[in-house]
């Protein structure tokens, strides 16, 4: 998803970006409309960015100290971020498409959604919306397949990363960063910033399209608010 030659400090980099613009509430007054959808996506798309800034840095001080496996998972989550706000601003992209009733419903399923409780909305399947992103994005679905093979107990996620045979003295080591050590660091490092690229995309384009979505509502007094937080 990126081209060779990325680093960790990039990595870094980027997410001290995503600290900077750290949201602090969403107003819904400000929003000034008696649709209920302006303040969903704006809920969901902030918490996302304070989920992806923590799973991004924390990644960092995994790959820093050549823990893979952690690493690799926390990447995972990175995409996965990515992709649910790719969907978030597909919505908003596309709005046309949706009955006030089917976009809530949508929504309620991206903000509140859960597997656990019955009584609450059904989540979005982040593979639906892994293969959405895919389509727009070439490569982050197979970016996201081997961060799995690392994340799943798999060879690459235990043998491969924890082991390495001396065969002609019939030895097995054990240990961190035995084989491949820059390998595994450049495909996540890779992996992690082409999904910050794809967030911080998805995060910007629901800025620019929320003053006209917000026309498009019934008021519920005069209040513009023609400026939204991005990332720039």
């Amino acid at each position: 998803m990126t081209d060779g030659g990325d680093t960790v400090a990039d990595v870094r980099a980027w997410t001290d970006r995503l600290r900077s613009c750290l949201p602090q509430s969403v107003d819904v007054r400000a929003l000034g409309v008696v649709s209920k959808a302006p303040f969903q996506i704006l809920c969901t798309r902030e918490a996302l960015i304070w989920r992806t800034e923590e799973l991004a840095r924390t990644a960092c001080d995994a790959l820093e100290r050549d823990d893979f496996a952690a690493a690799a998972i926390l990447a995972r989550a990175v995409t996965e971020n990515a992709a649910l706000t790719w969907k978030l601003m597909a919505v908003l992209d596309e709005r046309a498409k949706y009955t006030p009733q089917k976009m809530n419903d949508l929504l309620m399923r991206m903000l509140a959604g859960s597997g656990k409780w019955p009584e609450v909305p059904k989540p979005i399947h982040v593979m639906d919306c892994l293969r959405e992103i895919d389509k727009k994005v070439p490569g982050a679905m197979s970016s996201y397949d081997g961060l799995s093979e690392i994340a799943h107990p798999n060879w690459l996620g235990v043998s491969g990363l924890y082991s390495k045979n001396d065969e002609p003295n019939y030895i097995t080591y054990f240990g961190r960063g035995l084989r491949g050590a820059d390998s595994s660091r450049g495909m996540i490092v890779n992996s992690i910033l082409g999904s910050l690229g794809a967030f911080e995309y998805a995060y910007n384009r629901i800025s620019e399209l929320m003053p006209s979505f917000l026309a498009e509502l019934e008021s519920i007094w005069s209040n513009e608010k023609d400026d939204w937080p991005s990332t720039r």
